[in-house]
């Protein structure tokens, strides 16, 4: 197997990976959700994205997040509203800008989550909880996020390519290079 084969399967084998993450955490959601435990279950929940995307490369673990962000920005989407509509597409804005600009438009996006929960609207009843687990999973990995930012500002780079099986030390060395 060449290098470029390797590349391409990684890269298929971490994007199946990211989705059943996301499919897998929001299962468990709904589950607590329809088992009255909602609130129980999220100091637990943000540990699956937490610690699923943890070994990833930078790239990926940045696209990882990309596609929490976006799950969190459909959380009352299905209603339809066009408020709800209008928040899950800045939301989705702001996880596109995340990967292209900078990280720490996941924590905003997921900080802001928690003031949205909290606006007025009907519920269902399966869903009561909502607000309040949200604002604990939501604060959860915005804090989380915040720390392994600031804390590894070298990981979270600017990449100048979208190639996956870019790094940061390509990054560097052709930095001094020109065409």
């Amino acid at each position: 197997m060449n290098i470029k084969s390797k590349s391409v399967f990684r890269f298929l084998a971490v994007g199946i990976f990211l989705i059943l993450l996301v499919l897998i955490t929001s299962r468990f959601v709904g589950v607590a959700a329809s088992k009255g435990m909602l609130l129980w279950a999220a100091p637990i929940l943000p540990l699956f994205p937490v610690f699923g995307l943890l070994w990833l490369r930078s790239r990926e673990e940045l696209i990882g997040w990309a596609l929490f962000t976006v799950w969190l920005g459909s959380t009352y989407a299905a209603s339809g509203s066009t408020a709800e509509l209008t928040v899950f597409g800045l939301i989705t804005l702001l996880a596109i800008a995340g990967i292209i600009f900078s990280p720490w438009l996941f924590v905003v996006a997921w900080f802001a989550h928690i003031v949205w929960d909290f606006m007025p609207r009907e519920l269902p009843d399966l869903l009561h909880d909502l607000p309040i687990a949200c604002m604990i999973f939501d604060g959860l990995i915005a804090l989380y996020l915040s720390w392994r930012i600031h804390y590894s500002p070298n990981r979270f780079k600017r990449f100048a390519s979208l190639r996956p099986d870019t790094t940061i030390s390509d990054i560097e060395n052709s930095a001094g290079n020109t065409v």
